[in-house]
This record gives structure tokens, C-alpha cells and sequence, in this order.
């Protein structure tokens, strides 16, 4: 049986889109983590953004955050100054994403909480990193 990955990541223009779907182990964040700076390669050098989609995110122990911090402040340091959010429906999923990101912010960074992509493709675009809806 094809076991599916605990997220999607996609890149489209200046934007790395994050799909998490199910539990988040450390096993999982630590590949994340590799696949995230991976994948974010092709947008360094520049400013970029990311959408963090939460909605089929569950519920994951505290010994994931301090690699999902990691992330975070990686990507602060390697130019992320947009991120679009968009929000899972059980507001505890939401509580625990803040937690697990929960590091210095850089003061140029905009950090948008949305319900939906279509919100997240608007500020994007709004901002310069998607150019038309792809």
C-alpha cells in the first residue's frame, strides 16, 4: 500500500505553496524540513512568499516544533517575507501552528491568517509574487 507524505510542497512563481495533511511526526518534520529548503532553493536570492495550507493538518506531538522553528527561521534568514495561512477550522490546529512557528519575525514580514486559497492567491498577487492566477 502507497503510503501518502504528511504534506505537498509546490513552487509557483515566487511562492512555495505547503499542503500538511494528517499528523506531523518527528520522523516527518525532520524530512520537512530537508524537502522544504529544498524545494525553497529555486527562490532564494529574492524576496518570496509561502502559503502554509492547514486545513487538513491534525493534531502532532510538541517534539515536531523546535524543527518546524527551525524552518521558520531559515526561511526568515533566506529572504520569506510573505506568508498566507490558511486556517484550519479547529481553531486548537491553529493554536498549535502559531506554537510551532513561534520565533523572532522580521519587522518587513507580512503574515496573513485566510480561509481559503483564493483570499491567499489575491494578497499574493497584490503583492508581487503570483502574477496571474496559474
Amino acid at each position: 500500500m502507497k503510503q501518502t507524505k504528511a504534506y505537498q510542497l509546490q513552487v509557483q512563481q515566487r511562492t512555495l505553496w505547503v499542503r500538511a495533511n494528517g499528523v506531523s511526526t518527528l520522523l516527518v518534520a525532520a524530512d520537512y524540513q530537508k524537502d522544504f529548503k529544498a524545494a525553497a532553493k529555486v527562490l532564494l536570492g529574492d524576496d518570496w512568499a509561502v502559503v502554509v495550507d492547514m486545513r487538513l493538518w491534525q493534531v502532532s506531538p510538541q517534539q515536531v516544533f523546535d524543527l518546524f522553528k527551525a524552518v521558520v527561521s531559515w526561511s526568515y534568514a533566506n529572504g520569506l517575507k510573505q506568508v498566507e495561512v490558511i486556517k484550519p477550522a479547529d481553531p486548537l490546529l491553529l493554536w498549535q501552528y502559531l506554537k510551532a512557528t513561534d520565533v523572532q519575525q522580521p519587522a518587513d514580514v507580512v503574515r496573513n491568517f485566510v480561509d481559503d486559497e483564493e483570499t491567499a492567491r489575491l494578497h499574493l498577487q497584490a503583492a508581487g509574487y503570483l502574477t496571474e492566477k496559474t
